[in-house]
């Protein structure tokens, strides 16, 4: 099969997804059936291959109705295939994967272990002889749930800051996939109205005067 030259291949794609629409068009359709030359087989027939082959061998006129979209699609493409990576350190991911095991881990065991002292020092501090033992165990047992609950706020703390300090990369890139994509419908649209259609149409015989 032909294809239009100087085209990458997705514009080549482009280029034939709009002649195969222009083709089925009103405007081309109305030409057809004015000239005579539809008969039978519609647009699919010899008339419709003849437009197909002068619109693959005319690409740089059909591209210049649409010139202006073509210039903007072309120039954020050319900007998304060359623009770096986003700066993401590695560092910033780390630092987070630390903080949320610290903030797991750490006040599991502490907790653990306090509660641990707690039960020891209460049954302790039932036998008279062993009171001072339990005594100190009980506040061994508060001072571990202190370390608990303060490792679970400061890890808590240290994974809201990571994240608010992490660059906003999906975003960005977000907003520059959906003006590409833009730019892309706009090109689309103007090569199929502005370029093809028109073309198509001008290489059609006149039909018979009324």
């Amino acid at each position: 099969m032909d294809v239009p030259p100087r085209l990458s291949q997705q514009d080549r794609a482009d280029f034939e997804r709009a002649l195969n629409r222009a083709l089925t068009r009103e405007p081309v359709r109305d030409a057809l059936r004015a000239a005579g030359a539809a008969g039978a087989a519609g647009v699919d027939g010899a008339e419709s291959e003849r437009l197909r082959a002068l619109a693959r061998r005319s690409v740089p006129e059909i591209l210049a109705g649409a010139a202006p979209e073509y210039a903007a699609y072309a120039r954020l493409r050319t900007a998304a295939e060359t623009a770096p990576p986003p700066d993401r350190p590695a560092t910033t991911e780390n630092s987070s994967g630390w903080l949320g095991v610290l903030a797991l881990i750490v006040p599991i065991l502490t907790g653990s272990a306090g509660a641990i002292f707690f039960l020891l020092g209460a049954m302790l501090g039932l036998v008279p002889s062993q009171r001072t033992l339990g005594l100190a165990l009980w506040h061994a047992g508060a001072a571990a749930a202190v370390v608990a609950a303060t490792s679970a706020l400061a890890g808590v703390i240290g994974l809201l800051t990571a994240a608010a300090r992490r660059p906003p990369g999906g975003a960005a890139e977000s907003l520059a996939d959906d003006d590409l994509w833009r730019a892309r419908e706009a090109w689309r649209s103007a090569l199929l109205e502005r370029g093809m259609l028109p073309f198509l149409v001008d290489q059609l015989p006149p039909g018979p005067s009324a």
